[in-house]
């Protein structure tokens, strides 16, 4: 079985300008610590794009590191998914709105994020909970998930169901950033 596989009912929608002009607009940035920004948050009326970012269970702030070991604590108020229920307001009126309203009536959406890979990185070997959505809204050649022993160049504009309850990694071995759009959903 492949651990990608097209997503037929979504539409293209180029998100490339509304992106660069929210940055240009530096109504959102990407973070000195991380490369994600969340659109969707748990209170209302929010505009911290950050807030859902990284690990819910996980606190990596307070990671242990002894003997070439490294020991992550749980966080110790742990959200779910379903709990990203709200866009952030930074958002709205603009076409990643259009996208959310559109997930969410199609599927059970948890947090939806950009993913930010620079040039010339890699990800950690790791698994998710749940299977996720992928859309590139910037990629090129030298960009590749890897699930598994399958490698895949996930092409700009379509969307993307990925396997990642399997171990995997994203890979960005070009000259130039790669921005996906990423949607998690609620484990069940």
């Amino acid at each position: 079985m492949s651990n990608f596989k097209i997503v037929e009912d979504l539409p293209t929608i180029d998100l490339q300008t509304d992106l660069q002009n929210l940055l240009n607009n530096k109504k959102i940035f990407w973070p000195k610590y991380t490369t994600q920004i969340c659109l969707n948050h748990i209170h209302e009326n929010s505009d911290d794009i950050h807030f859902g970012i990284g690990s819910l269970f996980k606190d990596w702030n307070n990671k242990n590191i002894s003997n070439n070991k490294i020991t992550v604590p749980n966080k110790k108020h742990i959200l779910k998914e379903a709990d990203f229920k709200y866009l952030c307001n930074q958002f709205k009126n603009t076409q990643f709105e259009e996208i959310y309203n559109i997930l969410q009536s199609k599927y059970k959406i948890g947090r939806v994020r950009l993913m930010l890979s620079n040039p010339q990185t890699c990800m950690s070997w790791h698994k998710d909970d749940t299977y996720r959505i992928h859309y590139p809204i910037k990629t090129q050649t030298g960009c590749f998930m890897v699930i598994n022993n399958q490698v895949k160049h996930l092409e700009q504009n379509k969307w993307w169901l990925t396997n990642t309850t399997e171990y995997h990694t994203a890979v960005n071995s070009s000259l130039e950033q790669r921005v996906h759009l990423v949607r998690s959903e609620e484990h069940t």
